[in-house]
């Protein structure tokens, strides 16, 4: 029998995706007493040892994200080497990508409910913002923008919090392999205009890429689904998008404002940073009827993966993505039911709503303006009894004149 493949502490426990530029491994460290610690583990793929530019990118990342110690981003715990090969060790996030949140709401017909989606999307802007604000410890900014944001790149772990992983082709002033101009990273679908056209970024780029993410929960989509990739390029350019209301009208309009900012075809039209659009989203979630928590939150993810127990474990994965995205976590996701083709997923029937719980629901102006509203008919309503009661009279004094 083969021992185990071991790099560094860590042995190898499985393959769970290999990409174009790394191979992404589970992994555990044991110790004394029983102690194992359960990691992800990413090293460069075997063809590209010995690529000089390849490796110093695998650095900038191990760089760049070590400094990052937040709980709404992926922690790196190690960067090592072995046998000539470069390695990360990452903490492991039992869950699945918000990919598979979004496949997996559509394919049982049941939308993620609003609160949620406005939870794991804040979690992301505020791990987002911590990054984009990061400074190094003589307190110079490092001007880091991720790239890459996508529902692949989002993991919402069991316990109920959103993370965003993988800053393998993000920028900032640590890079010791710069992006030439014009040179265009990430993912099409949902990069900013300025992004696909190779221009200048700054974290709004990063900012609209999210916007366009809580979209594609909203309504079930991409928001970019154009085929080909052309396409998808001049219909970002012109900055006419879609409104959300469109396609779900029962959602507030705050929602549908809040997108138009993230959304702007122009940087300084947008949120001005991560933060912000997190406070929008707040705000936003603080009037709802039903709010969002970690332990809801925890719920309804662990409630979604159970649902998947009885479903062959055989899936297959997007292999796009992990050429484009070699650090994507897909393979860890459970499978997609299977839905008929074409399918959409409908929203839930509206409830009626009756007077009475109309009225103790209303705010005081709403109210009063229903009380306004009654008035009609409970006039009407005195008018008909006052008539009854003297036709009542009439009768009575008809009757008592004829005996």
């Amino acid at each position: 029998m083969l021992s185990p493949e071991r790099l560094g502490d860590y042995e190898i426990i499985q393959l769970l995706a290999a990409g174009g530029m790394a191979e992404i491994f589970l992994a555990r460290k044991t110790g004394p007493g029983g102690f194992e610690k359960r990691v992800v583990i990413k090293r460069i793929a075997k063809k590209l040892l010995g690529d000089r530019e390849v490796e110093a990118m695998f650095l900038d990342e191990a760089r760049v994200q070590a400094l990052l110690d937040h709980p709404n981003i992926v922690q790196i715990y190690e960067l090592g080497e072995e046998k000539g090969s470069y390695y990360i060790a990452m903490e492991f996030v039992p869950g699945a990508t918000l990919r598979w949140v979004i496949d997996n709401a559509m394919a049982v017909d049941r939308p993620v409910p609003l609160q949620h989606a406005l939870r794991i999307i804040s979690d992301l802007l505020t791990g987002l913002h911590y990054a984009h604000e990061k400074r190094d410890a003589k307190g110079r900014p490092l001007g880091l923008i991720h790239r890459d944001i996508s529902p692949v790149n989002v993991l919402v772990s069991r316990a109920g919090v959103a993370k965003v992983c993988d800053f393998g082709v993000a920028k900032s002033k640590l890079q010791s392999v710069m992006t030439r101009v014009g040179i265009v990273k990430g993912k099409f679908r949902y990069m900013a205009p300025e992004q696909v056209e190779g221009r200048a970024l700054d974290c709004r780029a990063d900012v609209f890429a999210v916007g366009s993410v809580l979209w594609e929960m909203l309504v079930g989509r991409r928001l970019f689904n154009q085929d080909p990739e052309e396409e998808v390029v001049s219909v970002i350019r012109a900055g006419v998008y879609p409104s959300v209301l469109q396609f779900r009208p029962d959602l507030p309009r705050a929602i549908d404002r809040v997108l138009g900012l993230a959304l702007n075809v122009k940087p300084d039209r947008r949120f001005a940073n991560a933060g912000e659009f997190a406070l929008a989203l707040e705000q936003i979630l603080r009037r709802l009827p039903k709010g969002s928590s970690t332990v809801g939150l925890a719920e309804y993810i662990g409630s979604e993966l159970e649902g998947t127990a009885g479903l062959e474990q055989g899936h297959s994965i997007d292999h796009q993505d992990l050429a484009l995205l070699s650090g994507s976590f897909v393979a860890l996701d459970p499978p997609v039911p299977k839905r008929q083709a074409g399918a959409t997923a409908s929203l839930p029937p509206p409830q009626p709503i009756r007077p009475p719980t109309l009225l103790r629901r209303a705010s005081v102006p709403g109210k009063m303006l229903a009380g306004v509203l009654l008035l009609p008919s409970l006039a009407f309503t005195v008018v008909g009894l006052a008539l009854e009661g003297l036709v009542g009279l009439v009768r009575l004094a008809l009757s008592r004149r004829a005996t």
